[in-house]
């Protein structure tokens, strides 16, 4: 029997359950008020296996996103400037909770992978 020494070595990827934004929302009403980043650094390790920096798949929590103001907002106190301007004010660190039809997405998440909210 012969050995074949070049022959990639293949990782099985792990079976992935959840969307994207299902995710989220599992992980916002399990860990409320927490920045974008973080939720991000989790989507990341939960997708790769590895944390990321916190700024992939960053247009969840665009504030022009569907989904900010639709499933989950921003609570925390706007007390800066935003970018120079004057008449807008913005948080310095996010503070994100789930809304009511958030909720809804995260028990359907839950349900989903087999585990009670």
């Amino acid at each position: 029997m012969q050995l074949n020494l070049f022959a990639p070595i293949v990782k099985k990827a792990p079976t992935l359950v959840l969307t994207n934004i299902e995710f989220l929302c599992l992980k916002m009403h399990a860990h409320p008020g927490r920045p974008a980043r973080w939720y991000l650094r989790e989507l990341h390790r939960y997708r790769f296996g590895t944390p990321g920096s916190g700024s992939w798949n960053a247009l969840y929590f665009s504030p022009r996103g569907i989904y900010r103001g639709n499933l989950f907002t921003d609570h925390a106190p706007k007390d800066r400037s935003a970018r120079g301007l004057l008449t807008k004010r913005c948080s310095s660190v996010g503070e994100f909770c789930l809304l009511p039809r958030g909720i809804e997405k995260a028990k359907l998440a839950a349900a989903k992978i087999g585990i009670d909210l």
